[in-house]
């Protein structure tokens, strides 16, 4: 994962906004909650057996994003074993889903774990570059990077180390900087790196987020100064689950 490709989002939070909440341990199993106020909810469904249903923190405008939909309808409610295709989407209740799948009563609620497998990032968006002369061509090289799949196993946790580490492992990059990072929330992870850089020095942060047990996102942000003078840049990309 190279630092022009290691660049996820935030969608529609600024890069050092306050952590999304989380309930607590002891919410679990206990009646579906919207922990986020996003109107959305990930299930994972087991025909005879029902779902159980986390909280998305994410908005319709930005599961869009993640669909490669042009929008999603306002009746829309949630997906069920993450939003692969648009076909996964559902404008049912969560304890109309749980019933369907053959569960009684409320969808029990659980939290956003990811899900161990081959994992590959996506074509940045949102990309902003000022970085002096070279700033159109870095935009381009930024826009158009290799595709790396990775293979991860979380241990239940979703965490930046373990990204870093995988990435880095299926794309070896001997000019990368390695990250240092810490879990905000269980769905939230922050890294942080200095960069040396010709005539002066670079600041690199980025804030990983799962959205659903089979996407996460991260936003980059790397500034600071080098002989040319202020070197700042940003882009935005999503991470997919695509198989065991």
């Amino acid at each position: 994962m190279r630092l022009a490709a290691l660049v996820l989002i935030a969608l529609a939070s600024p890069l050092l906004a306050d952590s999304i909440p989380v309930f607590t341990p002891g919410d679990e199993g206990r009646p579906f909650v919207d922990a986020y106020a996003s109107g959305l909810y990930s299930a994972h469904c087991v025909a005879g057996a029902g779902c159980t249903c986390a909280a998305m923190p994410l908005s319709r405008a930005d599961l869009a994003v993640a669909l490669g939909l042009p929008e999603v309808a306002a009746e829309v409610q949630g997906v069920w074993d993450s939003p692969a295709t648009d076909s996964s989407l559902t404008d049912e209740g969560t304890d109309a889903l749980h019933a369907r799948f053959g569960g009684s009563g409320t969808c029990p609620q659980t939290t956003l774990e990811p899900v161990d497998g081959l994992w590959r990032d996506g074509t940045p968006f949102n990309i902003a570059v000022q970085c002096g002369p070279g700033t159109e061509m870095f935009r381009q090289v930024l826009a158009n990077p290799k595709t790396v799949t990775a293979r991860l196993v979380w241990n239940a946790g979703f965490s930046g180390e373990t990204i870093q580490t995988a990435f880095m492992a299926a794309n070896p990059d001997p000019d990368y900087a390695p990250h240092r990072f810490q879990n905000v929330t269980p769905v939230e992870t922050l890294g942080t790196a200095s960069l040396a850089a010709e005539g002066g020095a670079l600041t690199s942060t980025g804030r990983m987020r799962l959205l659903t047990p089979r996407l996460f996102s991260v936003h980059w942000q790397v500034t600071g100064m080098t002989e040319a003078g202020a070197c700042n840049w940003s882009t935005a990309q999503l991470v997919r689950w695509v198989g065991d």
